[in-house]
C-alpha cells in the first residue's frame, strides 16, 4: 500500500517520501526541530504563522492565495508541536497529485518550490516582517493560549507538568507562555527565523502518488548547501524523590486531579509501543483498570485516563472529580497501579488494550495529514516503524513486558485544581 524511502540531503537535513496511491491529494511538509527554550519557543510559534501569510515572491496574503489557487486550490498549514524537550515547527502544504493536473504540470515540485520560498525568502523589509501580519497572528496565538486556560482539564495538566518538570525544557510548552508571546518584538521574530535556518534539524516529508524525485531536487537546491550539527540528544531519565504536591482553588463545578509519574524513557519504537500498551492497560481504554474500577465500580470520578509521553519518559493520569473525592480517587488510582505492578492483569484486559493501540496506530493511515503527523511524532526515535509494522509489533508484546514497565513507573507530582462553587 505504501513505500517509505528516506534520503539525506546533507548533515541535519533529510527527505522522506511515503508512496500512497489511495488519495488524490498529496502532502509536502518541512519540519524544523530545535531544543525548547522560553523566548525562542514563543518566537518560533509566532513565526510559523507569519511565514504562511506571504513571502518575497508573493508579498501579501492575497497574492499568496492566488498562487495557491493556481495550484488547483493547494493549502498551507503551519503547526507547532512538542516532542519531549524539543519544539517541532512544521509548514505543510496539500495539493492534488501530479497525475490529476493538466498539461503535465508538476504540482508537487511547484509546492516544494513554494515551501522553500516561504522558508528562505520571506516577506522581510529592512530586517523586519510585516507588522500587520505579526500583530494579527500574535492576537490569534494569544487567543489559542487563552483557550487552553479556559479548558480547565488542559489547564490542570499544564500546571502539573510545570510543577513536575520545573527547570526542564519540557515545562516550557510548545508555544511558550502568554507573557513571552506578548513581549515579542519584530526583531525577535527575524532573529528566530535566522536561527531556525542556521541551527534547526530539518525533516522534509512527501506523501502521495507523485514522483518524489522532482520535489527532492527542489528541496536539495535550497537545503543542500546548509549542513547543520545534530541538535538531538538522548533523553535523560529523572528519578523522583518525595512526592511533590501543588494545587489551586477556582470557581468550578468539577475539580481536576492530575498525577504525574516518571516512567521508562525510550528511543526504540518497540519499547515505546510496549510502554504505551502498559498505559492503555492501566487507564487508556473503557476496559482499563482505572475506568472499570475507579470510575465505574467505585464511582469516584467522571473520567480517569492515563497517557505516556515516550519522548520524555513521563506518565500522566488525570481525572475529573467532586472536590470531596479527591483524596479517595488518588488512593484508588495508586491501588490500581500497584495491582498492575504485582501482575494482576487479565488476558482480556491486555487484548482490549492491544486493540485500542492498534486501532490508534492504523488510523494514521486514514489521510495524508494523519500520516504526516505520525512520522513527525517519531522524529526523536532511533528507528521508526510504519503504522502497519507498529500494529504488528503490538501483537508480540508479552504480559511480562507490560508488568515490567509498570514497575518502572514512579510517582513524582500530584496537582489538584479544587472546585469551589
Amino acid at each position: 500500500m505504501s513505500d517509505f524511502i528516506r534520503q539525506t540531503i546533507c548533515d541535519g537535513v533529510a527527505f522522506s517520501s511515503i508512496r500512497d496511491d489511495r488519495f488524490k491529494v498529496g502532502r509536502l511538509s518541512a519540519t524544523l526541530l530545535v531544543p525548547l527554550k522560553p523566548k525562542s519557543a514563543a518566537a518560533n510559534a509566532l513565526l510559523s504563522c507569519v511565514l504562511t501569510r506571504s513571502c518575497k515572491r508573493y508579498p501579501d496574503f492575497t497574492a499568496l492565495g492566488q498562487k495557491l489557487d493556481s495550484l488547483y486550490g493547494a493549502s498551507l498549514y503551519p503547526s507547532v508541536r512538542q516532542l519531549g524537550d524539543y519544539q517541532a515547527i512544521t509548514i505543510a502544504a496539500a495539493g492534488i497529485n501530479d497525475a490529476y493536473a493538466y498539461d503535465g504540470m508538476s504540482v508537487s515540485s511547484e509546492i516544494a518550490d513554494l515551501l522553500c520560498s516561504i522558508l528562505f525568502e520571506p516577506n522581510v523589509q529592512g530586517g523586519l516582517f510585516s507588522s500587520e501580519d505579526m500583530e494579527q497572528e500574535r492576537r490569534q496565538l494569544l487567543e489559542s493560549i487563552d483557550a487552553e486556560y479556559n479548558d480547565k482539564r488542559l489547564y490542570a495538566i499544564k500546571q502539573c507538568v510545570e510543577t513536575m518538570c520545573q527547570g526542564e525544557a519540557y515545562a516550557i510548552g510548545r508555544c511558550g507562555s502568554r507573557e513571552d508571546v506578548q513581549a515579542l518584538k519584530n526583531e525577535d521574530i527575524y532573529a528566530a527565523w535566522k536561527a531556525l535556518l542556521d541551527q534547526a534539524q530539518v525533516e522534509l516529508t512527501m506523501i502521495g502518488q507523485s514522483d518524489p524525485e522532482k520535489a527532492f531536487r527542489g528541496f536539495e537546491k535550497y537545503f543542500g548547501g546548509a549542513p547543520r550539527k545534530n541538535v538531538l540528544a538522548s533523553p535523560v531519565p529523572h528519578t523522583p524523590g518525595e512526592i511533590r504536591r501543588a494545587g489551586k482553588t477556582e470557581e468550578l463545578s468539577q475539580s481536576k486531579l492530575v498525577m504525574g509519574f516518571r516512567s521508562a524513557c525510550f528511543q526504540n519504537d518497540e519499547d515505546c509501543l510496549a510502554n504505551s500498551l502498559m498505559s492503555a492497560v492501566l487507564g487508556g481504554t473503557p476496559t482499563s483498570k482505572l475506568f472499570l474500577n475507579v470510575r465505574e465500580k467505585e464511582s469516584l470520578c467522571y473520567y480517569c485516563v492515563s497517557r505516556v509521553d515516550n519522548n520524555k519518559g513521563i506518565m500522566l493520569i488525570d481525572s475529573g472529580v467532586e472536590t470531596e473525592n479527591i483524596e479517595k480517587t488518588e488512593e484508588s488510582i495508586f491501588r490500581q497501579l500497584h495491582l498492575l505492578q504485582q501482575g494482576e492483569v487479565t488476558d482480556a484486559e491486555l487484548e482490549e488494550a492491544r486493540l485500542a493501540i492498534k486501532n490508534s496506530l492504523l488510523s494514521a493511515l486514514d489521510s495524508p495529514a494523519a500520516m504526516q503527523g505520525y512520522y513527525i511524532g517519531g522524529l526523536l526515535k532511533t528507528h521508526q516503524l510504519s503504522p502497519s509494522e507498529a500494529a504488528q509489533t503490538v501483537d508480540r508484546i508479552s504480559k511480562e513486558r507490560v508488568i515490567e514497565l509498570a514497575n518502572c513507573v514512579q510517582p513524582d507530582t500530584i496537582f489538584a485544581l479544587r472546585g469551589e462553587k
